[in-house]
Order: C-alpha cells, then sequence, then structure tokens
C-alpha cells in the first residue's frame, strides 16, 4: 500500500465505522446493531475505496459528483440495513455527508499547519546530525507519514465525532414523522454548506506554470479562515436542527395545553350535570328513608307488630337506598364523584381498589386542577393493571404536610416501562404515544401550576412490579378556618 494512501484509508475507515453508528440512533435496524455495523462498515469501506481510489484514478470524479455518490451509497445500505422512512433517511444521509465533507477542510488546514511543524522538527534534526545518514532518513521519513497520518485521523474524527453527537443529542423527538416541508428546513442548510465547501476546494488548489500551488501558501490568512468559516457551517447546521426542535416541541405543546383546557372544560360541564344528580340523589334518598321509617311505623301501630315477609321487604328497600350513597366521603362532591366512577370501573375490571383520601379544603388549591391529577392518573393505573394477569391492585392515598398537598397512587404494572430522554417521564405504550400519551404530562402540568412537581418510582419485587405516583403541590393555607 503505497504511504500517500494511508491518510485516506484511515480517512474511509473512520466514515465507515462512524456513519452506522450515527444512522442506528435515528433509524430502525432490521438486524442486530453489531451484525449491522460489521457488514455495513465492511461494505462502505471498500465502495469507497474502489470508487474514490481506484476508478477516481481512470475517471476523475468532480467534487459535485463525489458528493452525490457518498449520500447515494448512504441511501442505499439505509435501504438494506434499516426500515423505510424516507425522509430521515434522506436527512441523516445529506446531513453525515456534509459534515464529512466540512471537517475534511478544516482538518486539511491542521494536517498542513501539522505537516509545516514537524518538517521544522526533522530540519533541526538534519542541522544537529542527529539524522545522518540515508538511511535514519529514511525510517524518519516513514515515521512522518505514519505519525502525520494518525494525528490528522485523530483530529478528523474527533470533530467530525463533536459534530455528529451535537445533532444526535439536540434531535431530541427522534420519534417525530419528518413532513417534505420540515426535511427542506433541516437540509437546507447543509446543501449550502456542501456548496460552500465545493467552491473552498477549487479555491484551495489552483495550478500555475504547470505547477500545484496551495492557497495557504499564497494567502497564510487562510489557514485561520477556512476552519472558521467551515465551523460556522456546522454550528449553523446544528442550530438549524435546535430550531427545528424547539418548533416541533412548541407545537406539541400547544397540543397538550389544548387538550388539557378541553379535558379541564369537559370535565366541569360534566361534573356541573353529575353534581345536579348528586344533590337530586341526596334529597331523594332522604325523603325514601323518612318514607319507609313512616310506612313501618304504620304498619306496626297498625298490625301491632311488622309481618316478616313485610320486614324484609323493607330491609331490600333499604339496601337499594344505601346503593345511592357513595362509597367514598372526600369532603368534596367533585373528587366523590371521580373516586366513586374510578372505582366501580375498576370493580368492574376485577381489579382491588384501595383508597384513602381527603379533600383539602383548607389549602388554596382549584378542586378542578385535583380532578385532573384524580382522573389522569386512576385512568393510567386502571389501564396498566388491566394488562396484568392474577390478582391486581390500585391504591389512592394524600395527605397534608403544612401548605403541601401529596396525592399517591400506587398500581400492579406488567409491560416495560421506557423513559423518554427528554421529558424524563414514562412514554406511552400506545400507538399515537404522541397525543395518547400526555396523562403523565397534563399531572406534572397541574402540579407546577402550585409550585410543586411528581416523583415516579417503579420498583420489582418478588416478581411484583409497582409503578408508584407521588404528585406534591403547594397550596398555602386559606385565611378561613
Amino acid at each position: 500500500m503505497s504511504k500517500m494512501l494511508l491518510l485516506p484509508v484511515f480517512i474511509y475507515l473512520i466514515d465507515s465505522v462512524v456513519s452506522c453508528i450515527y444512522t442506528w440512533d435515528f433509524l430502525k435496524g432490521k438486524y442486530g446493531k453489531r451484525a449491522v455495523l460489521a457488514v455495513w462498515g465492511t461494505i462502505y469501506f471498500f465502495i469507497e475505496i474502489l470508487i474514490f481510489e481506484i476508478l477516481n484514478n481512470s475517471f476523475p470524479i468532480s467534487e459535485v459528483t463525489g458528493i452525490i455518490l457518498n449520500v447515494c451509497i448512504l441511501l442505499l445500505l439505509q435501504f438494506l440495513f434499516f426500515k423505510k422512512d424516507m425522509q430521515k433517511q434522506i436527512f441523516v444521509s445529506v446531513s453525515f455527508v456534509t459534515g464529512k465533507e466540512i471537517v475534511k477542510y478544516i482538518a486539511s488546514v491542521f494536517s498542513v499547519i501539522f505537516t509545516g511543524v514537524w518538517n521544522r522538527i526533522l530540519d533541526l534534526l538534519l542541522e544537529k546530525e542527529i539524522i545522518n545518514t540515508l538511511e535514519k532518513l529514511q525510517i524518519w521519513t516513514d515515521v512522518s507519514v505514519v505519525v502525520i497520518a494518525v494525528i490528522c485521523s485523530l483530529f478528523y474524527i474527533l470533530l467530525l465525532a463533536v459534530y455528529l453527537f451535537s445533532i444526535n443529542k439536540k434531535f431530541v423527538r427522534k420519534d417525530h414523522l419528518l413532513q417534505i416541508h420540515e426535511n427542506i428546513f433541516l437540509i437546507l442548510p447543509c446543501i449550502a454548506a456542501l456548496c460552500i465547501s465545493v467552491t473552498i476546494k477549487m479555491m484551495v488548489v489552483s495550478i500555475e506554470d504547470g505547477m500545484t500551488v496551495m492557497i495557504y501558501d499564497t494567502v497564510p490568512e487562510t489557514k485561520f479562515w477556512i476552519p472558521v468559516i467551515c465551523t460556522l457551517l456546522l454550528a449553523t447546521i446544528i442550530a438549524s436542527v435546535i430550531l427545528f426542535q424547539k418548533l416541533v416541541q412548541y407545537n406539541e405543546e400547544i397540543k397538550k395545553r389544548a387538550i388539557l383546557e378541553n379535558q379541564v372544560w369537559q370535565m366541569q360541564k360534566e361534573i356541573e350535570e353529575i353534581q345536579d344528580i348528586y344533590a337530586d340523589m341526596r334529597g331523594l334518598r332522604h325523603d325514601m328513608r323518612s318514607h319507609l321509617t313512616n310506612i313501618s311505623l304504620l304498619v306496626k301501630n297498625t298490625a301491632g307488630s311488622l309481618n316478616e315477609e313485610l320486614e324484609s321487604y323493607i330491609g331490600k328497600m333499604e339496601e337499594t337506598v344505601k346503593k345511592l350513597d357513595f362509597h367514598y366521603q372526600t369532603g368534596n362532591p367533585i373528587t366523590d364523584i371521580i373516586i366513586h366512577q374510578k372505582g366501580q370501573d375498576a370493580e368492574k375490571k376485577q381489579i382491588e381498589f384501595i383508597a384513602d383520601f381527603v379533600y383539602p379544603s383548607k389549602l388554596l388549591i382549584d378542586v378542578y386542577d385535583i380532578a385532573v391529577i384524580l382522573n389522569n392518573a386512576l385512568e393510567n393505573a386502571i389501564e396498566a393493571c388491566c394488562k396484568v394477569k392474577g390478582v391486581k391492585q390500585i391504591k389512592l392515598h394524600s395527605y397534608v404536610k403544612g401548605s403541601l398537598f401529596f396525592i399517591e397512587v400506587e398500581n400492579d404494572f406488567e409491560e416495560k416501562i421506557v423513559i423518554e430522554q427528554e421529558s424524563e417521564l414514562p412514554a406511552s405504550s400506545k400507538d399515537n404515544g404522541s397525543m395518547h400519551g400526555i396523562g403523565i404530562s397534563n399531572i406534572q402540568r397541574c402540579a407546577k401550576k402550585y409550585m410543586g412537581d411528581i416523583d415516579i418510582v417503579i420498583s420489582d419485587t418478588d416478581s411484583q412490579k409497582k409503578f408508584s405516583l407521588t404528585v406534591m403541590m403547594n397550596g398555602k393555607l386559606s385565611v378561613r378556618a
């Protein structure tokens, strides 16, 4: 292998490995990561050697053609080893090739500077006659080629890794399905950077009087300005990704806020109707008990004693009247209704439901915010318990400490819980997770409204998985007693 090929081979090897790792972070693989990394790396490495070193010697490839070929190679490999996601595949391919091309120019300037320093060291060794034979000179020349190739390759991989890691870290919503206009927004800075890289290529090397002249020799200032320009281009691409993610998060925040407001509005409407029914039921329950007492006394006074059959009938009527009572008396009709409904729903699904909840009447906390928390937390708990085989349980508990109000919901679960990197909250297991997985985020939103937050504890002991949600809200004590 020619010594001149040493640095390009290192670069191709780096590209083949890093491109697969970068792609894996965005796309869903068809096969195991290790297998894909090995096969992808091998194919990509040999394709680049074949096209850009062997064929390029016989049929010179222009800079633009090389960029297009690079993108096409990546798209082909993505088609073979990853599931189809065309918009994201285009972004991954173009952003990687852009980074590779721009970093290459920064590394080339570094190579020129480092080579100049190394040559001065060699000149100093020659002057001091430390290198005094052709054999030693040949050894030092070979060492120089290897050292320069290794140092420049390490510098190249460092810059490329920083660029790709920044995009990967800032592109937090990888589950977001890119639309065409969104993809254009992301790719345009990459295309602009590639166009500038082609322009730089034309400027760096020129032919004068049949000799190759580097712009670094004729205009030394370019050793500073080219890396600066290239760094700004990479920063622009990363900034566009950050801006795009902020827009996605903002739009999702608007949707979640609208859903929460709609949820509260619907809850208010339903509870107002149920409160009317609840008031009527209380009056009806009181009247029916009075009527039953009067009937019992009337029959007893008339007949002298109450007939056993009639007594049994009246007893059954009293049991029916008792059913009109809510089993859970929390101190507020709204929380009574929600816990009663969720308790009945749990019992129908054969889930043991234990509630010890008291409404904090002395704290300045809107009952509808508590209603949102209870509704979402208990609904999530019931949904999780439905997937558990055998005995399953939900526990609801609340308590007050000074001006702090705590709500605890504990339930059994079976499926694996995935914590989202961005929100640090459990991801929804539903197909449309972006829209359905807002229950806990709405709970957190209500808690933060009162300078509080939520805490999640997941335990797995004795083959029994428990999910525990604690909500803390700060409501200053009311003036009233």
